[in-house]
């Protein structure tokens, strides 16, 4: 089994979330056993996985798996199934309740929303009005959580719930020496039999990859996603299983010094414990080369691309090119600092000015306070007519055929799956000239335009020469559609073949014993 290792599974969902959901539906092609593992706990995750079409089959969170409900068949929990006692009085507040019993709050039943009589949660009060325990449902219809409060109203503990109604877990936090709560201990109870405590997530973690590589005998691989998160526990479990670090972003964090710069702290811990891990994937070719330089080839580096372009969209039809919104210039990406999506508006202010049909859109999710900021900017600089925000979408084929042009003004990139499903649209692209994805991906004067880094003029010219002339557009679209191809499933599929064969190796030199 194929184990791609994360936290969670989001509803608005980063690259790498979208990168092994194409890796996913890859190796089901294939005929190759795979699941993505997760560690976070989320009384919504089914829903989630639903809405991104990943089947529940595919997927096993921590949470899940000792609460034996991955394959829970959902029913529909409302206030009715609390069977409150006849003499409670229960008045609606909005699409919520409160519940008294004469003059003494006793219950606020929360539902999901205005549409949704779902229980969402059900917060428990004392005599004098202080909240002493929730119970919070999961979505797919039991409780799955209850939490306790101290007398300052902070969650004291917490357990969580299998389908029956058993706890299966448990999480104490305490007080520190400046009254801060903490998490101190987390306890697994009466799994097989047995209560198990843990000092911390990740330790908790480990535990959790042990179990999952005990399932099938051990021969396992596990690519770490989220390396930061995941690395410690990957690289303690007490069995060994072949062991594989996935470079979603640069390695280092100053890509034009590959030899001396520091470290990105995402990988600080895994590169130095490098000769634990079996493997490394780089996404391009230009970073196992900069990789290579600094550590060597002792330990095994792959390169794979982290996108796929599915055979689906490579055959099918291309929209006209009259379809698309003259002077549309997108940029997909999260609203995040090193993204600098305040050098694109500048630049399209520029533009404007020349070229008064164009106009932006942002698509994503904002991280921290960077959207605030963002529009912000829009409004100082009297841009809000030709720019818009707009939210994370699933549907981002639709914002890429409408568009004439996309745009990425990241710093640094691993590999910019956005640059490659805007390719794959038939999008001509231009990104400042960095590793390792546009430099990857783009070719220069050919389907895109590479400018340099942090250069907002030559930014701003690069977009109002392609705007402004329709035929190299087009010229420049048709190449794209072609360009993609590199990254066709067949193509990508070819790298992930070196990789299962080197595990297929690695046990069978250890003769199948990982204990």
């Amino acid at each position: 089994m194929f184990y791609f290792v994360n936290t969670s599974i989001n509803p608005k969902k980063s690259g790498i979330e979208h990168a092994e959901m194409k890796r996913l539906a890859l190796f089901k092609d294939h005929k190759v056993p795979a699941k993505i593992v997760t560690r976070f706990f989320s009384l919504t995750l089914h829903e989630t996985l639903k809405d991104a079409g990943i089947p529940e089959a595919d997927q096993i969170n921590l949470f899940d798996f000792i609460q034996h409900s991955t394959a829970f068949k959902p029913q529909r929990l409302t206030i009715d199934a609390l069977n409150l006692p006849a003499d409670y009085q229960v008045v609606a507040d909005t699409h919520n309740y409160k519940v008294w019993q004469g003059q003494q709050l006793l219950m606020q039943v929360n539902t999901i929303g205005p549409n949704d009589p779902r229980l969402n949660n059900v917060q428990y009060f004392d005599q004098n009005g202080k909240l002493l325990t929730t119970h919070w449902y999961d979505t797919r219809g039991f409780k799955g959580l209850e939490q306790f409060y101290t007398a300052d109203g902070q969650v004291a503990s917490e357990q969580v719930f299998d389908p029956q109604g058993k706890v299966v877990y448990q999480t104490f936090h305490m007080q520190d020496k400046q009254a801060n709560l903490k998490n101190s201990l987390y306890r697994f109870v009466d799994y097989h039999g047995h209560d198990w405590s843990f000092a911390g997530e990740e330790a908790m973690m480990r535990f959790f990859l042990d179990e999952l590589n005990r399932v099938d005998a051990g021969k396992n691989v596990f690519i770490i996603d989220r390396t930061y998160e995941l690395a410690w526990s990957a690289l303690r479990m007490h069995t060994r299983p072949f062991r594989v670090l996935h470079l979603h972003s640069n390695h280092v964090n100053d890509p034009t010094d590959p030899l001396q710069a520091t470290l990105n702290y995402n990988y600080e811990l895994a590169l130095n414990n490098l000769a634990q891990w079996d493997g490394v994937i780089t996404a391009t070719e230009q970073q196992k080369a900069d990789f290579s330089a600094r550590y060597g080839q002792k330990t095994p580096i792959f390169t794979i691309p982290v996108g796929v372009v599915a055979d689906a969209v490579l055959q099918a039809p291309h929209p006209h090119w009259a379809t698309r919104t003259p002077g549309k210039v997108v940029m997909v990406a999260r609203l995040s600092e090193e993204k600098q999506q305040d050098q694109l508006i500048k630049a399209i202010q520029q533009v404007h000015a020349k070229l008064p049909q164009v106009s932006l859109d942002f698509w994503g999710y904002a991280n921290g306070d960077t959207g605030t900021k963002l529009r912000q900017l829009v409004e100082e600089l009297g841009v809000g007519a030709y720019i818009k925000f707009h939210d994370y979408t699933q549907n981002v084929g639709q914002v890429y055929n409408q568009a004439q042009l996309a745009v990425l003004t990241s710093r640094a990139e691993g590999f910019a799956l956005a640059l490659l499903e805007g390719q794959a649209h038939g999008l001509p692209q231009v990104a400042y000239d960095i590793k390792y994805g546009p430099q990857a991906i783009i070719r220069d004067q050919q389907d895109g335009l590479l400018v340099p880094v942090n250069d907002v003029t030559a930014l701003a010219e690069a977009i109002y020469t392609l705007l402004s002339d329709p035929q190299k557009l087009q010229a420049y679209s048709q190449q794209a559609y072609q360009d993609s191809r590199r990254y066709s499933e067949t193509a990508v599929w070819r790298g992930w073949q070196q990789l299962i064969t080197a595990a297929e190796t690695f046990y069978a030199e250890k003769g199948g014993n990982n204990h």
